[in-house]
């Protein structure tokens, strides 16, 4: 990879299709993120789009799993824990951090908002406006994070006016040799157990009190909202999760989250309300298999359905032909080719990101790679139990 601002460069367009002009304009514009007439064009709506980078700095450190991805030596990247892959949404308390930009200095958020059924489709839009309703990230972990968990859609709705909580789910891209998470209370416990937790930052007692579970490239993990959780140090990977960024932070004191931060200014009393005390069985997936040909596989359960939906997508000889509708597509690993009708293919390799509006219609994945498809929640799947 040349580097991190820049994908299908225009030199490459121009050995497309033979030269013709058409197409080879229509290339060199998706690289840009722009469109332009085509006078071969079969489809109607937006087109598949690269998405840039978009490193977001946190609280905590970063390691060099983005970077290791992308094939960006160590340090040569941004440094950033996470990126937010063709995010909409902004960080908490900010109006602009978070939002991606594409190469010609257009946010997508305006894009989406000023052709909503192209990008989204009706059915989606009809339920959920101009909001994609899930942001998809790489998160890589220099440092284990602090405890913490997110709220779901109910306590959202009712203390901080949002549709969305953050259920959340992650895929495992790498780990070094013992990273495990922290993920759900072993058994119950009572109010008074996590306000002292709170009060005296004691957070030997808060670790032990949560489920240890190893992990290794390929294991998927479902995390409901209210779930007490950390993510290990040495860990990569791709988070799907609903459009907010609503974090309670426990462990406040040892990472320096405070000024109301910590409790996203609602104060103890009220956020803890929002907390799953009880005993929690981590959901875990099985690894995608490897296929000698073409394949599309679903990696988390129904019951993730009404917050987002993954799949693990893999050419090698046959195309894989996705439905009209709108997704994120993350390559893994080797090149991977997006087409769709009357159009020049759009080509990833390992690390690049590309955005599949609904309006592009029927698209085809051929290639020799792998990657994972993320797509949000599924109109026809009801309110969801977090």
């Amino acid at each position: 990879m040349a580097g991190w601002t820049t994908f299908v460069r225009a030199n490459d367009a121009a050995g497309v299709a033979g030269g013709d002009p058409d197409l080879v304009a229509a290339a060199a514009a998706r690289a840009a993120g722009t469109s332009v007439p085509d006078s071969r064009r079969a489809v109607a709506g937006p087109l598949p789009l690269l998405l840039p980078p978009n490193p977001v700095h946190r609280f905590y450190r970063g390691g060099d799993g983005i970077d290791r991805l992308r094939g960006v030596a160590a340090g040569e990247g941004p440094g950033a824990p996470e990126d937010w892959v063709g995010s909409t949404t902004t960080s908490l308390g900010n109006d602009r951090e978070g939002l991606a930009l594409l190469a010609d200095g257009r946010l997508l958020r305006d894009l989406i908002a000023a052709d909503p059924i192209g990008y989204l489709g009706a059915e989606h839009v009809s339920r959920w406006g101009t909001n994609p309703g899930v942001l998809v990230k790489l998160l890589d972990a220099g440092e284990r994070l602090a405890a913490h968990y997110h709220p779901g859609r109910a306590f959202a709705r009712t203390q901080l006016g949002s549709p969305f909580g953050k259920t959340e789910a992650w895929i495992i891209l790498s780990a070094e040799p013992g990273a495990h998470m922290h993920l759900g209370l072993r058994e119950a416990i009572d109010r008074s157990l996590i306000e002292r937790w709170v009060r005296e930052q004691d957070s030997d007692q808060m670790l032990a009190a949560l489920n240890v579970v190893p992990v290794v490239a390929g294991d998927v993990l479902f995390v409901p909202a209210g779930t007490i959780h950390t993510i290990g140090a040495g860990i990569t990977l791709v988070e799907l999760q609903e459009p907010t960024d609503m974090s309670v932070v426990l462990e406040w004191q040892r990472y320096k989250v405070t000024g109301g931060e910590e409790t996203l200014n609602l104060g103890w009393d009220r956020v803890l309300d929002a907390a799953e005390l009880g005993a929690g069985v981590p959901f875990r997936g099985p690894a995608p298999a490897t296929e000698t040909g073409a394949s599309s596989r679903r990696l988390l359960p129904e019951a993730a359905d009404p917050y987002f939906r993954a799949e693990h997508v893999a050419a090698n000889g046959p195309d894989v032909t996705f439905a009209p509708g709108y997704s994120v597509l993350i390559a893994l690993e080797g090149e991977l080719s997006i087409t769709c009708e009357g159009q020049a293919p759009l080509r990833l390799t390992a690390g690049q990101s590309a955005l599949i509006p609904y309006g592009a219609g029927t698209t085809t994945l051929d290639g020799h790679g792998s990657g994972i498809r993320c797509l949000p929640p599924a109109a026809d799947s009801g309110e969801g139990k977090w």
